[in-house]
Order: structure tokens, then sequence, then C-alpha cells
């Protein structure tokens, strides 16, 4: 039976006692800009505030921060910043299979012949990060206009970072990924101060990612290694979040040789440090006071979205869905069936002993998303961590040919994420080149299967897949192959299946641009 999700409406208590400052600090944004803005940051005081108080900018830095969590005004439960970001792209790859052909835009995710302009997930997710944009230009001017200190350059570092950090991810979905070949295609809509919001065309990809490392560029500099008291927080933005970002973003597009000094810098800080395989399992229900987290979105339990939450449709509690898991593919690529699901601690993300059943799909829950404060819906997502640090490095190593630096940052982590048997050894669960016959010619197969280990269910699978160049194969049955019915007829549907077999060239492993954008914007072209 196909049924359609209530949509929850959720009033902040607080935000209906500020009301009044909202208007009156929407007013004050209209004329700093003529875009249409509708930012409504949580601790919104009135314009004269934020200009003339540290305080005031405070609000508005904090502002930017909570779009990442916020339901946008009318919109439903379902379409918030971070629901989007990772259902966008971990519904798309080959590591979540689909129970159910659910109403929710989310299926489009897994079904790329379905995808179209007018969708409201990728809308929201569209909109909502040019607010963020928006709103991190407007703080950078207020505080140009406020003078330099310490801790107004701080703040202005972090708007610096969350423009960056919003733009990295609508150029991830919305354009191909960077390459010297694709330089001159199409990248984002490239926002550079709050008075640029009138229509224009999409910067090309080398412009788009020149943007974004001058930004992440800026941030670092602004913000000084110990960051202001009241902005020591995992939940903030650090010139640690902004190195750890840059190490990516120079992965993404090729440079690898400045994607490992990024990554040495956090590393060599001595500012993290990995879980051990001993506290692992507990790492992302206790997120904000890890010390492997490096920036992530702290969650009250106000905040908990319940049936809308990330973890809703991964996991099975108190409302959940429960409509989608971890896939046959990736459970293979950790071993399932073998000792491993024993010795390595990652396993304890997926529920392997009591799976459920939709539609003929064995749905293995995910709880990555789940276990703060005891709550099955309720986690602080974690946007950047130092495993990924280090498996940024790897590749860059691996991509550089350097074998033995690629290995040992893999060992590095194995080392953090394995229960080693009694009377068994360390070594026979590490990488040894000599060994396992890893040569230069294969040793980015060993990086990419341990990053997809690590990363799992994190917004990062899809994109590995994008950026090399690697066909998307999802030969397994589910609500991603155009004509599944719910039964399955053989054990696998096989690679001609209609929905298997996604090429690296496909426009469709592209989102469309949304129809919000192309409607009102002459000079936005289209994805093909």
């Amino acid at each position: 039976m196909h049924y359609k999700r209530p949509i929850l409406i959720t009033i902040n208590s607080h935000i209906m006692k500020n009301i009044l400052n909202y208007i009156i600090f929407l007013t004050v944004l209209a004329a700093v800009s003529s875009c249409d803005l509708n930012i409504i940051p949580t601790d919104a005081l009135t314009g004269t505030q934020i200009k003339n108080t540290s305080d005031g900018l405070v609000s508005l830095v904090n502002g930017g921060y909570a779009q990442f969590k916020d339901i946008p005004a009318g919109e439903s439960s379902n379409n918030w910043y971070l629901r989007q970001y990772y259902h966008l792209s971990d519904f798309a790859s080959d590591d979540i299979v689909c129970g159910y052909k659910t109403e929710d835009d989310l299926i489009n995710s897994f079904r790329y012949n379905d995808r179209a302009s007018e969708k409201s997930n990728i809308n929201s997710f569209w909109e909502v990060s040019y607010k963020i944009i928006y709103g991190s230009n407007i703080a950078i001017q207020m505080a140009d206009e406020k003078g330099s200190d310490p801790v107004t350059n701080y703040l202005k570092g972090e708007c610096y970072f969350l423009r960056a950090f919003a733009t990295h991810s609508l150029v991830r979905l919305f354009a191909r990924p960077y390459s010297t070949a694709n330089s001159a295609l199409p990248g984002v809509i490239l926002r550079e101060s709050s008075a640029d919001g009138a229509p224009k065309a999409r910067a090309t990809l080398a412009e788009t990612y020149d943007y974004i490392i001058s930004s992440l560029k800026k941030a670092a500099f602004l913000m000084t290694e110990q960051p202001p008291e009241a902005r020591n927080n995992k939940g903030f933005a650090s010139k640690y979040s902004a190195w750890a970002l840059l190490s990516r973003v120079y992965l993404y597009k090729g440079d690898y040789q400045s994607s490992m000094s990024y990554a040495d810098s956090v590393i060599n800080s001595g500012a993290y440090s990995l879980e051990t395989a001993e506290t692992y399992p507990g790492y992302f229900a206790n997120a904000q006071t890890s010390s492997e987290t490096i920036w992530c979105i702290p969650f009250l339990a106000l905040d908990d979205k319940k049936e809308a939450s990330v973890a809703s449709m991964i996991y099975n509690g108190a409302n959940c869905w429960g409509e989608e898991g971890a896939s046959p593919s990736i459970l293979n690529v950790m071993g399932f069936g073998t000792s491993m699901m024993d010795i390595d601690v990652r396993w304890k993300y997926i529920e392997t002993s009591n799976p459920g059943l939709k539609n003929g799909v064995n749905i293995y829950y995910i709880s990555k998303f789940s276990g703060q404060a005891g709550s099955p819906t309720l986690s602080s997502p974690v946007m950047l961590r130092l495993s990924e640090v280090y498996l940024n490095r790897a590749e860059a190593y691996a991509k550089t040919g350097d074998v033995n630096d690629a290995l040992a940052d893999l060992n590095e982590i194995r080392t953090n994420r394995i229960v080693v048997p009694e009377g068994g050894s360390l070594d026979n669960y590490l990488y040894n080149a000599e060994r396992d016959g890893i040569t230069s010619e294969n040793i980015l197969d060993a990086v990419l299967k341990e990053r997809r280990i690590e990363l799992a269910f994190e917004g990062h699978r899809i994109f590995d897949i994008l950026r090399n160049g690697q066909d998307l194969v999802r030969d397994y049955w589910g609500y991603h192959l155009d004509n599944y019915n719910g039964i399955p007829t053989a054990s696998e549907p096989g690679t001609n299946a209609s929905g298997v077999m996604i090429h690296a060239s496909d426009p469709s492993m592209v989102y469309p641009i949304p129809s919000s954008e192309i409607s009102t914007n002459k000079f936005c072209v289209p994805n093909n």
C-alpha cells in the first residue's frame, strides 16, 4: 500500500518570541541587498545590534549554522538542508538500497531516470544553500563595517568557510566532476558579496573551484588556531575545518600536493585524534565531544526531527520508517558472512542480526544518525572528521604513486577500527604491500575500498565514484530499478536491467538545475 507521509510543521517557541525582531532584521537585510534572502537566524537581533555589537554579529553568523538544521518556512518537514544533503548523495550511490517506492521525492535520488528539475528536494536544497551563502556574505559585509578585532575576524572567517562549504556541496551535486578537460564546463552560480543577487550565469568549474579555494584560504587566514572561548566548540567552523575542507576540495580538483599539504596541517597539529576500536561504536552518538570530530552540526533534543530526521528512513525504531538500508554491495565489501563482522567495529553501525524485509528487499538498518541522548532519530551529523583527512591524503598519495605512505594512512585508520581476536596479530588485518600484492597500479583500489567502508553513509560514496570516472553498478533488487515490482525473480537482476548500471558519462549522474532557478534566471543554463 502506498501512503503519503504527513507534513509535520513544527514552530520553535523561541522564534515566536522573536518574531518582531525577525521582521526588523529582514527589513535591514532588504536595505543591504536587493535579493530576497528570507533568512531568519535562530537568535536574530535588530540590525543596529548586529552592526554595532559583537553579540549581534554572533547572532547573524549563528543563523547561518541554523540553516543546516532548521525547516524552511513554508516547507514540509522533509525539506531541510541536512536531510537532503545525505539523501541526494547517499541514496544515489551503491551503499543504500531502497525497499519502498515512496511518494517522497527522495525516491528520485535512487531512480536516475525519474529525476526532474521540479522535484521539491532539489529545489529546497538549492535554495537553502544560497540562503547560507547570502547570509554569510551579509555577515562578511557587516564584519567589514564593524572593523577589525580578533573576534570579528574569526566570525568573518567562519562565514567564508560556510559559503565555501555550501558552494562545494552544490557543485558536487549539480555539475560534472572537476578535471582539466571539464574545467570550462558549467559549475554553479557564484555569489561573491551581499549585493550580488541579480540573475547571472553559472560560473565555469574552474571559476567555481577558485572561488571555493579562495574563500577557504581567507577563512583559514582570519581564524586563529586557538578559537575565541565562545567559539571553541565542534559546532563552529575553525581554522582546522578550513584546512580539512581544503584537503577535500583539492583532492576533488586533482591538486594532490595541495591536498596532502592541508591534510598534513590538520594531522600534524595534534588537535585531533582517531577514536579507538573500543570507543568508535559510540562515536556518532557523541560526536560533539569527540576528539575525532573537526566539525559537526550540533542537535539538541528540541531539534529532533523524528519522522523527518536523517535517521528515520534508514533505522528501525520509534518514529522511523526503516525503508532503506545498507546495500548488498557495501555489505559484501565489508565482509558480510565472514569473521570481519566481529573484528571490524565499523559493523556496529549496521544492524545485521534482525534485518527488516520490505517488498522482497532485505533492510539492514543503519545507526550512524541515531543514539544521541538515547533517541533513535537524534544525532549531531559529522561534516568533517579526522579519518576523512587521513583518507584524503591516502588517495592523494595513491594518485602520485606513493604506495607506502598511502598504506600507512590506511593502516592508521584500521589500527583504530580492528578488535584483534584472542591469539591473533593486528598485522594480519593491516595492509602489507608485499603480502597483498599492492603496487602503484592497484593502490587506488585499496584506498577507495577503505574510504568506502570508513565513510559509509556519510555522503561521500557517490562523489568518490564520480570523480574517479567509475560506473555506478547496483546489481541487487530494490526500487532503484526502473521496473522493480517488489518481487525478486532471480538472485540478482543482472547488469542489463534498467537502473543497475549508470555509466560515468551518463548526464543523469548530475542532478538537474532546479526549476526555481531556471524559471527566474534566464542566464542559468540547465544541465543536459
